[in-house]
């Protein structure tokens, strides 16, 4: 097998799952998620160049499913539907953990791409503002206005889920919520 080969069934026995509940995380659609984790794979390991660890590989993937994410939604923009409304939302109630995430879930993917991408860079990877800048190559100034305007907008249309705006326009400090799966290695 070649070695590309052998990094591509490592990384996929080894944080297979891990990538597969990020990609969901972003997509909130089990076959986007799938989708999106075989894009990313594609992407990185289309050339025969293979990262030389599992790790090297498992952040190139992540990577590449971050950009795969907000790229498809860039597409889909320039091609808007013709009637395209979306319904008001209303919060639930969440009354125990369930309806918690379940709540949270929907609140995150009503968010525009960037905001979405950058909130789970933030609070499921637990980046601060300036790493998340240099993982998608965008300013962190960037980065704080797109996490600043994803939290005002859950807290106006769902309510408030314990995300503070100042800890995302300051980037983030060790008070901060690390969101994570069950199962899943970061």
């Amino acid at each position: 097998m070649s070695s590309w080969g052998a990094a591509l069934d490592a990384v996929l026995h080894q944080r297979g799952g891990a990538l597969f509940a990020y990609a969901f995380v972003l997509t909130g659609d089990p076959h986007a998620a799938e989708d999106l984790v075989q894009e990313a794979l594609v992407r990185v390991f289309r050339k025969g160049r293979a990262p030389q660890s599992v790790d090297a590989a498992h952040a190139y993937v992540k990577r590449a499913i971050q950009t795969s994410f907000i790229d498809t939604h860039r597409r889909a923009q320039a091609r808007p539907r013709p009637d395209d409304r979306t319904a008001e939302r209303v919060a639930p109630d969440p009354t125990d953990a369930a309806d918690l995430h379940a709540a949270l879930m929907e609140a995150v993917l009503s968010l525009p791409p960037r905001e979405r991408t950058c909130l789970v860079m933030r609070y499921f990877d637990g980046l601060s503002a300036v790493a998340i800048a240099e993982q998608l190559g965008i300013a962190a100034g960037s980065v704080r206005r797109y996490l600043h305007d994803g939290i005002a907008t859950l807290q106006r249309t769902h309510g408030d889920f314990g995300l503070d705006p100042s800890d995302a326009s300051e980037g983030g400090g060790e008070s901060h919520v690390i969101v994570s799966t069950k199962g899943g290695r970061r």
